[in-house]
């Protein structure tokens, strides 16, 4: 019998546990900013090549210090996501 899968919460927390930031957030309005592109491409991952049929990109507002002045600077940045392989069709 196969193991049921995670709840998609579970995909999110991952997202903001590994994210390079101090803080990603979702700015107001982002479900409208979503952009789709469904070309093929290939995207170099840990030097191996993989085909991705289909990618999202999303917008997040993040926080970084600045090194320079040890304050935190906020700015637009994008989630991509791609999806490897036949694209479901």
């Amino acid at each position: 019998m196969a193991t049921p899968p995670p709840p998609p919460t579970q995909l999110g927390e991952l997202i903001l546990l590994r994210t390079p930031y101090q803080s990603m957030t979702l700015p107001t309005g982002w479900q409208n900013e979503i952009e789709w592109d469904a070309r093929y491409v290939e995207w170099s991952f840990r030097g191996v090549n993989c085909h991705v049929a289909k990618a999202l990109r999303i917008p997040v507002t993040v926080t970084v210090l600045n090194e320079t002045t040890q304050q935190p600077e906020t700015y637009r940045d994008w989630l991509l996501i791609g999806y490897e392989g036949g694209s479901g069709e």
